[in-house]
């Protein structure tokens, strides 16, 4: 028989050596790993032994995906006609009238001479002369009508002189309120300007660059919906000849353009829901691009978390099921019965075959339970 001596300076000798120095950590371990395979199996049992209840109830299941969103609205810009400074009229993010007065403009140099009372008057003034050119404007194309359906009117003589004097008497009362308007504040219109809604809208000095985005340019919009959720310059009331200060949502329905990860494919929704900003959005479909990525929603309440954003990350919810819901872990799927779960009749436990309708991680949509039916799983 041979017999193998071990070499003093070799590795496993120097390995047996330093083991008795391991012999703690060593056994810590061991008993340590026997430990949780301990706590496994009773948590097992008491699973087996004492199973969970839950019982049938009515629930919601929803099956989202997280999208990079793009706000499309129609939104008119307002440009600066000289350099001064803004006062507003009404708070931002107001849905107001057509011919509702917003803010007024006030030239750099004319600022400082004009008080309160000034102020006040000139803009009596502009809104009244804002009003008398919409009703002489409506008297022009009732004159061009009768002209040209009636060139040799018969009867209808009394309608156009009607017309004409009134216009003539709003053109007397416009001069008159121009030469008020003077007294004043000199060359009142080149250094005041009143801001009214030509049409139904929302107000915002919100400007974030994207107001001018085509929903029809599908480039344009790629592009921009690659950057992070682009951030609204707050208002400044120092105005710069020709810059952009502020806008009109005039519209109350927006669109979303909806692009989804690479490598996802799923079936555009007829509705949607979004949830942004803890709340949730209802969307209409509209349309989706030739790639299947881009989906196009509509949505209509404007709400102003909407309105502060152009491009952002959002989950959306593309399909939803309602109906009786049992826990996910209680169903059982067997080859000959299909999808099974635990109940109890008179004390006695025993499966019962289901059809399940839907289903995700945690819950399931199912038919042929009653409600309030107690279903038993581990």
């Amino acid at each position: 028989m041979k017999r193998y001596v071990l070499k003093p300076d070799s590795f496993l000798a120097r390995v047996l050596k330093m083991l008795p120095l391991f012999r703690l950590p060593l056994l810590s371990l061991v008993v340590l790993l026997l430990f949780l395979l301990l706590t496994q199996l009773i948590y097992a049992g008491i699973g087996y032994l004492f199973p969970r209840v839950q019982v049938v109830d009515w629930g919601t299941i929803e099956h989202g995906q997280w999208v990079e969103v793009l706000m499309l609205r129609p939104e008119m810009v307002l440009s600066a006609p000289f350099t001064g400074e803004a006062y507003l009229l009404v708070e931002e993010g107001t849905r107001v009238r057509a011919g509702e007065a917003v803010a007024e403009l006030i030239k750099t140099k004319a600022a400082p001479n004009l008080s309160k009372e000034d102020l006040l008057a000139l803009r009596t003034i502009a809104f009244r002369l804002y009003h008398l050119d919409l009703e002489v404007g409506a008297i022009n194309k009732e004159l061009e009508i009768l002209a040209e359906h009636n060139p040799n009117p018969v009867g209808k003589q009394e309608d156009r002189q009607f017309l004409a004097t009134r216009k003539t008497e709003l053109l007397a009362t416009r001069m008159r309120l121009s030469h008020n308007a003077e007294t004043v504040l000199a060359d009142w219109q080149s250094n005041y300007q009143l801001v009214v809604a030509a049409q139904p809208g929302i107000f915002s000095t919100h400007l974030d660059g994207g107001e001018n985005l085509d929903l029809l340019e599908h480039h344009q919009i790629k592009m921009d919906l690659n950057p992070k959720t682009s951030v609204p310059r707050s208002f400044n009331s120092k105005l710069t000849a020709g810059k952009p200060w502020a806008k009109m949502v005039t519209e109350y329905t927006q669109t979303l353009v909806c692009q989804l990860p690479a490598g996802v494919n799923l079936d555009p929704p007829e509705e949607a829901v979004l949830l942004a900003n803890g709340r949730r959005y209802q969307l209409s479909f509209l349309a989706t691009d030739y790639t299947n990525r881009l989906w196009y929603f509509t949505e209509n309440s404007l709400a102003p978390e909407l309105l502060e954003k152009r491009s952002f990350s959002a989950y959306l919810i593309y399909r939803s099921t309602t109906g009786l819901r049992v826990p996910r872990p209680a169903l059982v799927y067997e080859e000959k019965k299909g999808w099974t779960v635990t109940t109890s009749v008179k004390g006695n436990k025993h499966c019962i075959e289901i059809e399940v309708v839907d289903m995700d991680d945690q819950w399931a949509i199912v038919q042929g339970l009653p409600l309030g039916t107690a279903i038993y799983y581990q």
